[in-house]
């Protein structure tokens, strides 16, 4: 089984980031979907991708984490994302934030799409949320958290 912890849209707030890892390290992946707005020392151990507000920030505008069961696809989603697209990334899960309203959704038994929502500045919610996916030879299963400081 892997675990992976997923945030997005953190803008800046480094406090709440590095205190839901210090609350969570038994991940295997760490994962940011853009906008954190921070430095890559600032994030580490999560892996990022560039969002719309990551000026002057070298990170990539797409991802592939490449594990056992299958390839997630990480990007920001700054532009209309329809099936055909998602398909289109061959991915067995396909994660994308900048709405800062947490979505999961499943095409067939083979694709998954989700969006964490925003660990700082929620839009559906009264708390920052965040996403944790567990993935196993039999099943994949995505549980949003609230983050509660």
């Amino acid at each position: 089984m892997i675990k992976l912890l997923v945030v997005s849209d953190v803008h800046g707030d480094s406090s709440s980031l590095n205190l839901l890892y210090l609350y969570n390290q038994d991940f295997d992946y760490y994962l940011d979907l853009g906008d954190s707005c921070l430095m890559p020392y600032e994030i580490a151990p999560f892996v990022s991708v560039k969002g719309n507000n990551d000026y002057g920030y070298n990170y990539p505008p797409s991802r592939i984490i490449h594990t056992k069961y299958g390839d997630i696809y990480l990007e920001h989603g700054n532009h209309y994302i329809d099936e055909e697209y998602i398909l289109s990334k061959n991915a067995l899960i396909f994660l994308s934030g900048h709405t800062h309203k947490r979505y999961f959704y499943q095409i067939d038994d083979k694709h998954y799409v989700a969006n964490p929502g925003s660990l700082s500045r929620p839009r559906d919610n009264n708390y920052g949320t965040y996403l944790v996916i567990t993935i196993d030879e039999n099943d994949v299963n995505f549980s949003f958290k609230e983050f509660k400081e």
